[in-house]
């Protein structure tokens, strides 16, 4: 009987060890960094999902479900208690409780680099009842609250407290399934497997992001089999990538909008030539001419060819917020010239359009179609694509008058993009655009949306929002949604998410 054991258990042992697999995804871009309140970005959100957990998490379908947090009440109007997961350590072994989840909140709202203010603006107070409930007061009743928490990866304040922001984005400590064994900017991050991990040990023991910005040399690395994984596949190589046995293709609508963001707050604006010595974009007939001026169609079937959804609006029908009556404007470059000599630039002017050429799906060709659209209603643009760590540091310096961007409501709801891409600029908040498009209408029916808790009732003042800022004063122009196209090996069971995280934990091998 005990040699029987001794087999059963040895067995038991290879088994696991077959099982375990290095998984080899190569993605598109890198993370920015290791703190998850740096930068609200998509690649680093994704990354960092894997190494810290929030009190709220969402399924592939971005439906809210517990994580830290196993359930929660809101007994007032503008109060939430929310019990939270005991018996959940930090991959340091130190135990997770309210005072992580206290000091990590205060840090996200208050750390003057904290790209997340915006997520937590509502929240007023935040304070522990005991050592696993805690309570959160907002300012007014926040119906979404849940799903902004889910932004916000919980730190151990034991090891962070009294470090410094480069200690600490060196040093990622959290309770996510996965802790962090290197990470060499633009290079690679590796993971592995945190076995003590609340949800069970993942079945994948290491993993390896590799940033592979180029999409020649991240389709090369899927088709070898360097990697297992690859987002973004480039629409070019779709057919070479289907045609091969060994991959799995997959195609996932997304939540990203691509659009076009210009300055509407300067007289001068820096990368703009102009006839009257004005900057044209402050004057509402200019940006509506380059809505008519743009081929979007032309644009999506043959700079993506096919994959890729014309916008009309802000986010696709699955944020709550769509509006089903706002339709794309019919490209129409005859009445964009109207509206340039009504506004005073029957010839056009130059602009400089600035870009990403590493962030985005054919982001930088997606900028030179606009260029050669704009060219044939009179509007000379020079398109400047840069790497997306020169772009966002440039922009982020408001060095830019007419930029190409994306933006996610990650979170299912259009209060994401409205508070980020529309609402006044407000630092104490993290609202606000770096086009700096303002409007008092616009910020009240935001503002008032975020507190009325009839999710009907709500809808209408989120569509009301939109339709002032996009249909009336055209505050950017929307191109389309991206679709995400993924590769991955036929042995990989991997299910992309609506969210675009690759969420490893869910990934298994046959």
């Amino acid at each position: 009987m005990k040699k029987l054991l001794i087999v059963l258990a040895a067995t038991a042992l290879l088994s696991s060890v077959c099982f375990a697999k290095d998984l080899k995804i190569g993605i598109a871009s890198g993370a920015l960094a290791m703190d998850p309140y740096y930068q609200n970005e998509t690649t680093t959100n994704s990354i960092l999902s894997n190494i810290f957990d929030s009190l709220i998490s969402f399924d592939k379908d971005i439906k809210t479900k517990p994580s830290l947090a196993v359930s929660w009440a809101n007994p007032e109007p503008t109060v939430w208690i929310l019990k939270l997961r005991k018996g959940v350590k930090f991959h340091n072994g130190n135990n997770f409780n309210a005072d992580d989840v206290i000091f990590s909140f205060d840090r996200v709202k208050n750390w003057d680099k904290s790209g997340f203010k915006s997520t937590v603006a509502m929240i007023e107070s935040f304070s522990k009842i005991d050592d696993f409930t805690v309570k959160f007061v907002t300012k007014k009743p926040f119906p979404i609250l849940l799903r902004k928490l889910t932004y916000v990866g919980i730190l151990d304040k034991e090891t962070v407290e009294g470090k410094s922001n480069e200690w600490i984005t060196l040093n990622p400590v959290g309770t996510g399934p996965y802790k962090l064994v290197t990470w060499r900017k633009g290079d690679l991050i590796k993971l592995t497997a945190y076995n003590d991990h609340w949800r069970g040990k993942p079945e994948i023991e290491n993993v390896v992001f590799r940033p592979l910005t180029n999409n020649a040399t991240r389709v090369a690395a899927i088709l070898s089999g360097e990697v297992d994984i690859i987002n973004r596949v480039p629409v070019v190589d779709v057919a070479r990538v289907r045609r091969n046995d060994k991959l799995n293709f997959f195609v996932k609508p997304g939540l990203r909008l691509i659009f076009l963001q210009m300055d509407q707050f300067r007289e001068d604006s820096p990368h703009i030539k102009s006839p009257t010595g004005k900057n044209p974009f402050l004057d509402v007939r200019v940006r509506k001419a380059l809505f008519y001026g743009i081929n979007e169609d032309a644009i999506v079937k043959y700079v993506m060819k096919d994959f890729a959804i014309p916008a009309a609006q802000f986010s696709p029908s699955v944020v709550f917020g769509y509006d089903p009556s706002i339709e794309r404007e019919k490209y129409d470059p005859k009445k964009a010239k109207e509206l340039l000599a009504e506004a005073g630039y029957p010839n056009g002017f130059e602009v400089q359009l600035d870009s990403p050429n590493n962030r985005y799906i054919n982001d930088s060709q997606i900028a030179q179609a606009v260029a050669a659209s704009l060219s044939k209603i009179g509007i000379k643009v020079t398109v400047n694509a840069t790497p997306k760590s020169t772009f966002w540091a440039e922009n982020r310096k408001l060095n830019t008058s007419f930029f190409l961007m994306g933006w996610a409501s990650a979170d299912g709801d259009a209060s994401s993009i409205l508070d980020a891409i529309v609402h006044s600029y407000d630092t104490v908040k993290g609202f606000g655009n770096r086009g700096r498009f303002s409007n008092a209408e616009v910020d009240a029916l935001i503002d008032q949306s975020s507190a009325i808790m009839n999710p009907d009732e709500r809808l209408k003042y989120l569509q009301k929002a939109q339709k002032i800022a996009l249909t009336d004063l055209q505050c950017f122009i929307p191109l389309h949604y991206q679709v995400d196209l993924y590769a991955f090996g036929k042995t990989i069971n991997f299910e992309p998410r609506t969210d675009s995280r690759i969420w490893v934990f869910d990934i298994s091998t046959q």
